[in-house]
């Protein structure tokens, strides 16, 4: 599921709703949670309103142009999508992912689990786990946005990996 989903996210801008650029909005794509779909078509709508012709535009154009309208994806929500997780995306962040009840720690990654970063400010999605080496995707502001890497497994603490287990109920259901 998360490898027939995932060409869709790549080159996605990372943007979170918080600081300067908080937004209150019921529109995910406005607040770093949207999915790829949900993205592209507030890219569009956008556009229309700029009068800005995206089929014009190269991938580093469109990319910059939703930069410059706050368009993007958070960590986390990146992470709820690719896996198909029904929670209210936009109460959901790299902590709780990372965390109980939701998930568990474990001590053996595998593809789907993730890893807890910067205190639970971040978190990765494994999507392969190949001897020492450990593909995994997220979204992140240092890197650009939605980006698949490879580390070696010794470089990463084995007490941030996670494996989720259970979620909250979705809320309004």
């Amino acid at each position: 599921m998360v490898r027939n989903k995932l060409n869709e996210y790549l080159g996605i801008p990372y943007f979170s709703n918080v600081g300067k650029h908080k937004v209150m909005s019921r529109n995910n794509a406005l607040v770093g949670k949207g999915t790829a779909k949900e993205i592209a078509l507030q890219t569009i709508e956008f556009a229309n309103q700029q009068n800005i012709k995206l089929l014009d535009l190269t991938p580093t154009q469109i990319y910059n142009f939703q930069k410059k309208n706050h368009l993007g994806i958070d960590c986390s929500g990146l992470v709820c999508h690719l896996l198909g997780l029904k929670v209210d995306v936009r109460k959901i962040s790299a902590n709780m992912l990372t965390s109980l009840p939701i998930s568990k720690q474990i001590k053996t990654l595998k593809s789907n689990d993730l890893i807890r970063q910067k205190n639970g400010h971040h978190v990765l999605l494994v999507l392969s786990v190949d001897k020492d080496l450990v593909t995994y995707v997220h979204s992140s502001l240092s890197k650009h946005g939605v980006i698949i890497e490879t580390k070696n497994i010794k470089d990463i603490p084995n007490d941030s990996f996670w494996r989720v287990t259970s979620l909250p109920p979705k809320s309004g259901t």
